[in-house]
């Protein structure tokens, strides 16, 4: 729902809707360290694609098993709705929660791309997708697709801001780094029937894929 307009421009950012939403994105965001290892390799493991496979399989098969457990478990349902209260949404109660489709993307992704698009397209969704929430929650007003504009253009500079990090890193040429933001967040403003985590992460990378291909 787009929240009306507030005389004092900082009310948004104070009230419950915002708070539960940014609490939400910030873990969200946390997960920045999964492209940022792809490319620098910081940690003594992984190292390499089969390791990186190791990994993002053993996340995702947890997460999925701590979903299920979630479902069915009602201890486990009520641990999660004290400690994550307002951060799961209404669709995630019975299903899988945005986390766990982001590491089966960071999966699929590795699987799919060169590395280097890999951790572009995992960065487009993590840090797009959170701002876009972020902003379109706080200032979003206008709608297109029952999401706000605001809210798009906010995950658009999130997505070329990662762009010129991986251009100026040398990670991936300007042409095909924007390309991926651009299509990132177009991907995040549709109405898909497909997670964004999932559909943004695969459009975007195959955009990229098909536009730069190392040698």
């Amino acid at each position: 729902m787009i929240p009306p307009p507030a005389s004092d421009p900082l009310e948004p950012l104070r009230s419950p809707g915002f708070i539960a939403e940014l609490r939400r994105k910030a873990l969200h965001l946390t997960f920045i360290v999964l492209p940022l290892e792809l490319l620098y390799e910081l940690l003594p493991w992984p190292r390499g694609k089969g390791e990186f496979r190791v990994l993002f399989v053993l996340l995702t098969v947890t997460a999925i098993g701590l979903d299920v457990l979630r479902i069915h478990e009602r201890r486990v349902r009520r641990f999660f709705r004290t400690f994550f209260a307002g951060m799961i949404r209404e669709h995630e109660q019975f299903g899988l929660l945005g986390s766990t489709y982001l590491l089966l993307a960071a999966l699929l992704a590795i699987e799919i791309f060169p590395r280097p698009v890999a951790a572009a397209a995992i960065g487009f969704t993590v840090i797009g997708d959170a701002f876009a929430a972020i902003v379109g929650r706080a200032y979003g007003r206008h709608t297109l697709f029952k999401k706000s504009v605001e809210g798009m253009l906010g995950g658009l500079a999130a997505c070329l801001a990662w762009a010129a990090f991986l251009a100026l890193g040398g990670h991936l040429p300007w042409g095909v780094a924007l390309a991926g933001a651009m299509v990132a967040s177009l991907i995040e403003l549709l109405p898909i029937p497909l997670d964004d985590n999932l559909g943004i992460t695969l459009f975007a990378g195959y955009t990229m894929k098909l536009l730069w291909m190392p040698a």
